[in-house]
């Protein structure tokens, strides 16, 4: 008897430390798909947010993230390149930012392409491109596949976005520019949910709420060169420009004083009754004798040679 209840419990106790197990944490979600020695593989229920199932031995569970990700490019890890595009005068130039967005996926059941799909939107994400990848989540974390995933479905999308986007302007606008820049931005936000709809088949968006921030393009280092060449021979020539302003101004100055200090003096002279009478109150303030002697000469009164 003992023996018997030995047994069952050891059987009971393989058959615990058998079964499957998933926690999700607050930003997750997960598929529960059965895969037991004695059943088929196949889809049994979504797992939420912050919660821990125990299921049946061999069973599998596939966590996907749901709260905002991240696109950055270039990466860390050399994955996503720093992205290139054509102006609108043919200058290629290069980029570097992020691209935030969220994994929108909802385990409603829902009918796709006319099969119905019992976890919905989430269990086709999977079903479709996740598992392909391997995408789901490892231990909490990001898994190489979803960088696979990230790199196919949204960074070549968001290179043509960029691209199409930036036939609207020139190199020294998007250069240059801010608000230029900022119009670029918004016409490709505008253009990248089609073009990643696309890329998924475009049945199902499994991905929104983007958010762009694009760094300062970079054109060719030559046309950089030339482009500084360029800001610094306009700076010389408004220096220069501003320093004969300057000097023409100093010049108009300098005869407005003058003609004033004319006229000043033509008043004074003009106080005096002539300019004769001016002289004498010059000399005379000067201690000099405005009145020259005079002689009687012959009876005729004449001043001295």
């Amino acid at each position: 008897m003992k023996q018997r209840w030995l047994g069952l419990l050891a059987v009971l106790g393989l058959l615990v430390t058998g079964c499957s197990n998933v926690s999700t944490g607050p930003d997750e979600v997960a598929v529960h798909y059965e895969d037991g020695a004695f059943s088929s593989k196949k889809f049994h229920n979504c797992v939420d947010s912050s919660s821990r199932d125990w299921d049946g031995p061999g069973d599998r569970h596939y966590s996907y993230p749901i709260s905002q990700s991240n696109l950055v490019f270039p990466s860390e890890d050399d994955n996503l390149k720093t992205i290139t595009f054509v102006t609108k005068d043919g200058i290629e130039m290069s980029v570097s930012g992020v691209l935030n967005f969220r994994l929108v996926v909802s385990c409603e059941k829902k009918e796709i392409e006319g099969k119905e799909y019992k976890g919905g939107t989430l269990q086709y994400f999977h079903e479709l491109i996740g598992n392909r990848y391997d995408g789901y989540d490892s231990d909490g974390k990001r898994s190489e596949g979803w960088s696979k995933i990230l790199s196919i479905y949204l960074a070549k999308p968001l290179d043509t976005a960029i691209d199409r986007a930036a036939q609207q302007f020139t190199y020294v606008q998007l250069y240059n520019d801010s608000n230029v820049k900022a119009q670029w931005e918004q016409s490709v936000l505008a253009q990248l949910p089609a073009l990643v709809d696309r890329q998924t088949d475009g049945d199902v968006s499994f991905f929104g709420d983007y958010a762009l921030t694009l760094q300062k393009p970079n054109p060719p280092q030559a046309i950089k060169d030339a482009l500084l060449e360029q800001q610094k021979a306009v700076a010389e020539a408004n220096a220069a420009k501003a320093k004969a302003d300057a000097q023409v101004a100093q010049a108009v100055a300098e005869t407005t004083v003058a003609q004033k200090e004319a006229e000043k003096q033509a008043a004074i002279i003009a106080g005096f009754g002539g300019f004769e009478n001016y002289i004498k109150w010059v000399m005379a303030g000067a201690g000099l004798n405005p009145f020259q002697p005079q002689y009687i000469i012959g009876g005729t009164q004449q001043a001295p040679k």
